[in-house]
Parts: C-alpha cells; structure tokens; sequence
C-alpha cells in the first residue's frame, strides 16, 4: 500500500469470512476503512468483525447472505444502495466450483455456482455503481482467477465463471473510464486458502513457489484498485504465464489444462 491515505473510507466485502476475503478486510481495516462484511457462515462472520474492531477502531457491520438465494442477495443490493451509509470500495470475492465430468455433475450446484460467480457479481455491481458515478470516484474489486485463461477439464463450469469475471471488469473499467470509477479485475494463481477442500477439488502437486499468500493477494489486489489498474495478476510466475498463455496456441493450452487440474 502507498504511504498515504487508503482512497476508499468504506467497502463492501463477499466471501470474507475467510481466504482472500478476510486478508482483504483486515488490510483494509488496519487502513481505517469502514467495512461491511458478506458471508454465509454467521459465526465466523461475527468473529471477524469482532476482532477488526478491537484490532482497529473501525466500524465493521457482518451481513450473514447467502448470495446463491435472490432474496438474501436483494438484501446485499439493498445495503449497497443506502444513500445514508455509502459504500466506496465493492469487493466481489464470493465464490465456489465443483470439480467432475460435467454431465455428472448436479444441474442444481452448476447453477448455484454461476449464480454466485457471475450472478452476484452484476447485481451488486449494478447496484452501486451509479451512484460511484455520480459521485464521481469508487472502486469495484472482483476476485476472479487464472483458471478463466486455461481450458480446465472437471472444472467447465466454474472456469467459464472465472473468464466471464476478467472480461466483465475489464469492459466495465474501459466503459467508465474518465469517470473517477475504477474497476479492477484481481486475477491470482494458486493461493493457499480453504477454498480447494471447501469445494473438494485440487490442482495437481505444484511446486512450492506457485503458490501465493492470501495476504500477497489482497495486497497486490487492492494497490491495483487505487491505482485505478484494470487487470492485476499477483506474483512474477503469474505475470509471466499470463502473457505467455495469451499467444499459447490452443491444442498446448488444452494440454496444460489438462495437467493442471488432472484428477
């Protein structure tokens, strides 16, 4: 972070109850931000917002929503727009993926996994992005992954919500570009969270260095957002595959993908 104030005095936090999510809030708190946290585990919720708040003085709301459910969703949409508390900073974080061969899959987890990657993340960024315009300054945060940039066989679903993600940032910032709105997509690699076990699945054993820190993630993702950069792509292995990837020919990109993510 830059020797300076933190741009954004509030945010709006998904899937912050852990991983990336909590590595966030924490930065964000020890900045002075005013924060709302977004999660479906109540308990552990509130425990974070308890400990920010004694750790740093700022105010932390736990908004329990399960953002799968539309009506639990509309309720996040509707603390976005409250124009007697306004939210700066929105991060999309939320997320989740099941592993398989698609047609064996349940239809119903699918769903609920492009409601919460893709879904989610339009609503409530429809929802508070007017008023960031008008206001002339904010920032949109989503969490998306290198996943979206490979083919990833017993991820298709999941990996397509990732690569709607990138794409859907990086138009947005284009699109409000001049407008003191920045939009960011925070694309990481390998990160150490629960998020593999949570969804029962795994890449293949990677070395060591691949993986990246949640901290280093939160970090990288929201120097990124003040700096108004519309894509971030933490830690030089990733970078560099991420330029590489974009003149991989197809064939050894699905060759790749079936490396990575072999079950």
């Amino acid at each position: 972070m830059a020797d300076r104030p933190y741009p954004y005095r509030t945010a709006l936090i998904t899937g912050a109850s852990s991983g990336i999510g909590a590595a966030l809030a924490r930065r964000l708190a020890a900045q002075g931000v005013s924060l709302v946290l977004v999660a479906r585990r109540a308990a552990r919720l509130r425990e974070l917002a308890e400990e920010l708040h004694r750790a740093h003085g700022v105010e932390v709301e736990a908004l329990p929503a399960d953002l799968t459910d539309p009506e639990q969703l509309r309720r996040v949409e509707a603390r976005l727009t409250d124009p007697d508390k306004p939210i700066e900073l929105l991060v999309n974080n939320a997320g989740s993926g099941a592993a398989g061969v698609f047609a064996h899959l349940p239809v119903d987890g699918e769903e609920a996994t492009v409601r919460l990657n893709s879904q989610a993340p339009v609503r409530l960024t429809r929802a508070v992005l007017p008023r960031l315009r008008m206001a002339g300054r904010g920032g949109i945060l989503n969490v998306s992954s290198m996943s979206g940039q490979l083919p990833s066989p017993s991820l298709a679903t999941s990996a397509a919500t990732e690569a709607f993600l990138t794409h859907f940032s990086q138009n947005l910032a284009i699109e409000n570009r001049g407008s003191g709105v920045h939009v960011t997509a925070l694309v990481p690699g390998l990160t150490k969270t629960d998020y593999f076990a949570a969804n029962d699945f795994g890449p293949a054993p990677m070395p060591k260095f691949l993986w990246l820190g949640a901290d280093q993630v939160a970090a990288a993702g929201l120097k990124a957002v003040a700096a108004g950069s519309r894509r971030c792509v933490p830690g030089f292995p990733y970078k560099l595959a991420s330029v590489l990837l974009s003149f991989t020919p197809p064939p050894l990109k699905r060759a790749l993908g079936r490396y990575v993510w072999r079950r």
